[in-house]
């Protein structure tokens, strides 16, 4: 090669090395860049959510989401009001202060029992009680938690001839005067519609909670309503301890918005149209009532008569030996009943469902039968040379234990004259 052709081959050479260089040194750039931005997003995630978890963990919730206004019901005119009272009075299911609304939420073969109460009414309102065990998923499975009594929460006569509204069902924080709405029935309105034109459509409320210093309703929900029964349909259920067949409407409901299927029944009577079935199709879960109680004496008579009386009116917390305060008419009841029997002594016998070994109902029942006789001798001043405990755990069932109703029934305690 020339002289002259080696210097430009050169001159050449030493231009496109440079641009070589370049090139390396502008993508260099780039993935110094976009590996400071990704580094960045990294760090600006993990510290998102190191703030979500500490907050959720380390900081106090908003002191004022549970800071529920205090309201009071409207006036309901007093002739009104006389009316409603008496027809609920004579209702299929008489609502009467005493009446106990027992629902069980069945989930994965765990019975959930919630106790409503109807503590007390007037012209313009009702108000109730209502103890319930919550309960938590862990994995797959449902665990039970701790036992919890509601103070009182009122709900407004004005709301039952039409409101589209529904409560569900309670938990530990709600305001104490629900100004919108119903509880464990569907409006006179909405059932009459239901009845007659075999579709209605009402909203489902919960979880009550305040934000601007309002009250709101997460997870509110219109469910459309389409009757399925052609009459004579009937629900059974425990009534003052006897199996009852009740008459009810039967129907399926479809979210207005989203997807899922409702199975739902309700007493087929308009002065108390008394929701019985709550069950969303397909899921592993059903809320259904399970027994009813009201006052009506009626233990002293069985005993009488029969020997024995079946009691389904005396309540424990789940897989426990405490009573529940809802527990405390049938108590009354039967310490009544033995102080006017002076001369009669009993046994009190405890019975489960067969959830859980034979050995632990076995011994279940026998606290449980043990708890009620320290009641009637510590509240009721019973002498205790009167009762007998005696525990039968699962072994005289009354029903089948595949079924919530059958489960209901053989919960149960029974008094048998010696």
């Amino acid at each position: 090669m020339n002289p002259g052709l080696r210097s430009a081959w050169r001159a050449q050479r030493g231009g496109t090395g440079l641009r070589i260089l370049l090139v390396f040194f502008l993508a260099g750039v780039v993935v110094l860049v976009l590996l400071a931005r990704g580094c960045y997003r990294a760090v600006d995630s993990l510290r998102k959510s190191y703030s979500s978890a500490s907050n959720s963990k380390g900081t106090a919730p908003d002191p004022d989401r549970f800071a529920f206004p205090k309201e009071n019901c409207p006036d309901f005119p007093a002739g009104q009001a006389a009316e409603q009272r008496a027809a609920q009075a004579a209702a299929t299911v008489p609502l009467l202060p005493g009446l106990i609304l027992d629902s069980v939420l069945a989930i994965q073969n765990q019975d959930i029992e919630g106790l409503a109460q109807l503590a007390s009414e007037n012209d313009n309102a009702l108000t109730f009680t209502y103890s319930g065990s919550g309960f938590h998923r862990q994995k797959n499975q449902v665990i039970v938690d701790q036992a919890f009594h509601t103070p009182p929460y009122t709900f407004c006569r004005s709301e039952l001839a039409s409101s589209p509204v529904y409560v569900g069902r309670m938990y530990d924080q709600h305001p104490a005067v629900f100004s919108a709405g119903t509880y464990h029935q569907i409006s006179t309105h909405s059932f009459q519609e239901l009845k007659q034109t075999g579709a209605t459509r009402i909203v489902i409320h919960s979880h009550a909670v305040m934000k601007d210093k309002h009250l709101l309703f997460e997870g509110d929900e219109a469910v459309a309503l389409h009757r399925t029964d052609h009459g004579g349909a009937t629900y059974h259920v425990i009534v003052n301890d006897q199996p009852t067949d009740l008459p009810v409407i039967t129907a399926d409901g479809a979210p207005v918005a989203g997807s899922g299927l409702l199975h739902f029944a309700v007493v087929d009577d308009a002065a108390f149209p008394l929701i019985v079935v709550w069950e969303w199709a397909g899921q592993s879960d059903s809320n259904k009532m399970v027994k009813i109680t009201y006052p009506q004496a009626k233990i002293e008579k069985e005993l009488q008569e029969q020997g024995r009386a079946e009691v389904y009116g005396i309540y424990f917390d789940f897989d426990s030996d405490q009573l529940r305060s809802e527990s405390e008419p049938v108590l009354a009841e039967i310490g009544e009943v033995l102080r006017k029997q002076a001369d009669w002594k009993l046994s009190v016998e405890g019975h489960t469902d067969n959830v859980g070994g034979e050995k632990h109902n076995l011994d279940l029942s026998q606290r449980r039968a043990a708890s009620v006789i320290n009641a009637l001798v510590a509240r009721y001043q019973i002498a205790a040379g009167r009762l007998s405990p005696a525990g039968f755990g699962a072994l005289k069932p009354k029903a089948g234990n595949d079924t919530v109703e059958g489960r209901a029934l053989n919960r149960r305690v029974e008094l048998v004259r010696q």
